[in-house]
């Protein structure tokens, strides 16, 4: 792809490897989406969502080994059935969110075991599912984050405020069962995503870490969107860094989400300092 082999020159000031340079586009774009995502998630207290989505795609990821079928797509498509079936359970058979996560999650999961334990030879993809690494992303998956976040900016324009709403309001808001289904196919997607680049055990905290620190520090809803965006760049960013130093050598997607951690720790401090009482001067 001539676009991003000319990107790849420009950013050679930053890192020589080129893994690391793809590691620094693919994390970029990835929070374009991810941000988002993960302040609506926040916002409709479904934080486990992503999680549960990442460990449940195992099933997608065994079908897609055993079948001969690329794991990525199919963990893809297979992410997107989970997220519809997880707002079907909720909306049509009336349970809630947590135990239409649970029923999802455990079930996927049970399923993928089953099938992985029938072929040795699938199990040998599992380790790096759980695990991720950011810094093995190819061209062709960069141009599946780009194609999110081009799918997320037509969301958030469209449909933003919308979501917000009916999750503020959920008796009233206009089209809520459309804008819930498509939440859970968006949030699904994103979900994927994220697990591709740093593991299903670090996906939700890619995802709600920077909208929790955002929120923490946020006094209104535009600030929430662009706070969470902030910190989602720049943990990504700096944590890609830190991993690099000779003096750390740790794994890529570990450290993003550590860095993320410091930077909740030390905005919810912050908050605390805010909003702690003032004292009044009685002269």
């Amino acid at each position: 792809m001539a676009g991003l082999e000319t990107l790849y020159e420009g950013l050679g000031f930053f890192y020589e490897p080129l893994f690391m340079r793809r590691a620094m586009v693919a994390l970029f774009l990835l929070s374009l989406a991810v941000s988002g995502a993960g302040v609506l998630a926040v916002s409709r207290r479904l934080a486990f969502f992503p999680d549960a989505i990442g460990h449940s795609s195992l099933a997608g990821l065994a079908l897609g080994l055993l079948v001969g079928l690329d794991p990525k797509v199919a963990t893809l498509l297979f992410g997107l059935v989970l997220g519809l079936m997880i707002v079907f359970l909720a909306k049509r058979i009336k349970l809630s969110a947590d135990v239409s996560l649970a029923l999802v999650f455990s079930g996927a999961v049970a399923l993928g075991l089953a099938l992985v334990s029938r072929d040795p030879v699938a199990s040998g993809g599992l380790a790096r599912w759980f695990m991720g690494d950011v810094l093995t992303t190819s061209d062709q998956e960069i141009a599946a984050i780009l194609a999110l976040d081009l799918v997320a900016a037509l969301v958030f324009l469209l449909f933003y405020n919308q979501l917000i709403l009916s999750a503020v309001f959920p008796a009233g808001a206009y089209g809520r069962v459309f804008l819930d289904y498509l939440f859970g196919a968006f949030l699904a997607a994103v979900s994927i995503l994220a697990v591709q680049a740093v593991g299903a055990l670090l996906a939700t905290a890619l995802l709600v870490t920077p909208a929790a620190t955002a929120r923490a520090l946020a006094v209104t809803g535009r600030a929430f969107f662009w706070l969470a965006l902030t910190f989602s760049l720049v943990a990504g960013q700096l944590g890609l860094w830190i991993s690099y130093q000779p003096g750390v050598n740790a794994s890529a997607g570990a450290t993003i989400v550590l860095t993320g951690l410091v930077f909740l720790i030390l905005a919810s401090l912050y908050r605390r300092y805010r909003d702690r009482p003032k004292k009044v001067n009685a002269n």
